[in-house]
């Protein structure tokens, strides 16, 4: 056999070898396949402020998912997963479903409705659901805060320290009722505002009228009697705005949302 046919056998091989490295590189980095199909169901399950829907995953062709509830929350890359909704309404959820054929996406629209609302919520807390009493949080800062206005609610005084409540009004009592009484017992003396300080008690009881709040908050309540208060004497109005609250906690401020005073105030479980 001539050097040159010899030549001509090695780079034939070497050509041949390069080509079929080439086509098999070319092949391991390609995704082929069938394009997903993006597609899913949903179960809700009730509860008294919130409802849990459980996401089915019906999609084809897909390995990576991405869930997006349609209320702002994080987004999920679970197969099936299980979400809360903590407000009623009307929500598009999106699945976007990728597989090596590409992407894919569905969108439903999902209808939740707790059993209560956030209002309901608001007022079986205030309330117990019966009757629970409250008193003026004494065991942390800033107790009772005060301002001009929502903006700028300590801008006047920004509140105690821890036990600075005056003894007389430390020890007041607020109970409310699910039939809308309030009961406030002050105990020995009432903290009246001004110069006159511990003074004999106000108590007394007064109706009151529950609703959605005007400004900040998650409900408001007005007093029917016109010398009924919580916490302070000096409120600029009867009405009082829960800006939060759960089974031990409140926080409540009385005033109007602009154009006078506001009072602060937080509150704790007795």
């Amino acid at each position: 056999m001539s050097l040159i046919t010899v030549s001509a056998l090695r780079f034939g091989a070497l050509l041949a070898g390069t080509l079929l490295l080439g086509a098999c590189e070319k092949e391991e980095g390609r995704l082929e396949g069938p394009a997903p199909q993006a597609s899913f169901t949903s179960q809700a399950t009730v509860q008294d402020y919130s409802v849990d829907v459980a996401f089915t995953n019906t999609s084809q062709d897909g390995f990576i998912y991405q869930w997006n509830f349609g209320d702002d929350t994080d987004l999920s890359s679970a197969a099936n997963p299980t979400h809360t909704y903590n407000n009623g309404g009307t929500y598009n959820v999106k699945l976007t479903v990728s597989g090596r054929g590409g992407t894919s996406t569905a969108t439903k629209q999902v209808t939740v409705a707790p059993r209560y609302s956030a209002l309901d919520r608001a007022k079986q807390m205030l309330t117990g659901n019966s009757s629970r009493t409250w008193v003026l949080d004494n065991t942390v800062a800033a107790p009772i805060v005060v301002g001009p206005d929502d903006a700028n609610p300590t801008q006047w005084y920004a509140g105690g320290a821890v036990g600075s409540l005056p003894a007389c009004q430390a020890d007041d009592e607020f109970t409310f009722s699910m039939s809308d009484q309030y009961t406030y017992d002050a105990k020995a003396q009432t903290l009246v505002a001004g110069n006159t300080g511990c003074a004999a008690p106000l108590s007394g009881t007064s109706a009151y009228t529950f609703g959605a709040a005007t400004g900040a908050g998650v409900a408001q309540f007005t007093l029917a009697r016109t010398d009924a208060f919580i916490g302070v004497t000096d409120g600029a109005n009867r009405t009082y705005r829960i800006l939060s609250i759960d089974n031990q906690k409140m926080v409540l401020r009385v005033g109007p949302p602009s154009g006078a005073a506001v009072h602060t105030m937080k509150l704790r479980v007795k």
